[in-house]
């Protein structure tokens, strides 16, 4: 039977909800913090799924998950699983950061404008998403230029930036750029809706198990919803790359595609390779996509928690 909605005390402690008061400061070093975190424990994982994604039809290099990790650990070393790191790590803080700082503040400024609970988180974490994936994308392409790199030879961070300078100019950092953030938007405000509409359904109906299952829902739902977006802006990411070579077998194929548009290489990837090829790389994303939801989430929570113990303990234990 559903709860009363006027005094009823929520059974989770949800520092996202609509009209939660979280300091802007506290909201951006949590963000900061769960960034990091969830990208330290699963950047084996990205690097995986980024391999699958940028492998050609032509190419038999990499056949699965665990083949893949093998392979790369074999021919480059542990080390290689956290290639692209540095930027990685970088861009997961401030996006982590921007975030939630953002997220925080239109939550508070967004309440007058009197949506339902569920649609002001979804708009409110799609504004979010905007903002930290437009100012982080940079870091996104030097991660995948790193990460795309089979050698045993490592890449530094400073020498891609120069190449992509010299031989792109400041386009090159953007290239995919548009519907990357249109993916991520799209993500952020798939995660903070489904999020913040199971806790709710938690709370009126007294469920705990659906709370539970509320960070690794929204994470795979919307992995899996704006994941052909992803494959194909890694492609992009990379068509126009001097390093071509040490990225692929068939840098020819990728040749041809050089100074396209995202429609262009999603279309010649149905084509050749056919739909499916969209979805590279998809069971790792969502065994990626939970943990890092969960952790991002949940290390969010806790650490509001441990910056504004005041707030956190006027709730029931």
């Amino acid at each position: 039977m559903a709860a009363s909605s006027g005094s009823q005390q929520p059974m989770t402690e949800d520092h996202l909800r609509k009209g939660e008061s979280v300091s802007g400061l506290h909201a951006v070093v949590a963000g900061s913090v769960s960034g990091l975190v969830a990208r330290s424990v699963t950047a084996p994982m990205d690097t995986i799924k980024i391999r699958r994604q940028l492998q050609l039809a032509s190419e038999l290099k990499y056949r699965g998950i665990l083949h893949t990790f093998r392979t790369v650990v074999r021919e480059e070393g542990v080390r290689a699983l956290w290639k692209g790191n540095v930027p990685a790590s970088a861009m997961y803080v401030l996006y982590g950061s921007l975030q939630f700082g953002t997220y925080a503040w239109l939550n508070a400024a967004a309440v007058p404008a009197g949506l339902p609970p569920q649609a002001h988180s979804l708009a409110v974490g799609a504004l979010a998403g905007l903002v930290s994936s437009l100012l982080t994308y940079p870091l996104d392409v030097l991660r995948t230029r790193l990460v795309a790199n089979r050698s045993a030879h490592f890449f530094s961070l400073r020498r891609q930036a120069r190449v992509i300078w010299a031989t792109e100019g400041p386009a090159g950092f953007f290239r995919g750029g548009a519907w990357a953030v249109a993916a991520t938007t799209l993500t952020t405000g798939l995660i903070f809706g489904i999020y913040e509409t199971c806790t709710i359904a938690a709370d009126a109906y007294s469920l705990p198990w659906l709370a539970t299952a509320a960070s690794p829902a929204a994470g795979l739902v919307s992995k899996a919803a704006v994941f052909p977006l992803d494959t194909v802006r890694r492609r992009l990411q990379i068509v126009d790359a001097k390093d071509i070579p040490f990225f692929t077998r068939d840098p020819g194929a990728y040749g041809a595609l050089r100074g396209s548009r995202f429609l262009t290489v999603a279309v010649h990837m149905v084509r050749v390779e056919g739909i499916a090829s969209l979805y590279k790389g998809l069971s790792m994303a969502l065994c990626k996509s939970t943990p890092t939801t969960v952790i991002t989430l949940w290390v969010y929570q806790r650490c509001i928690r441990l910056l504004e113990p005041t707030q956190t303990s006027q709730l029931p234990a």
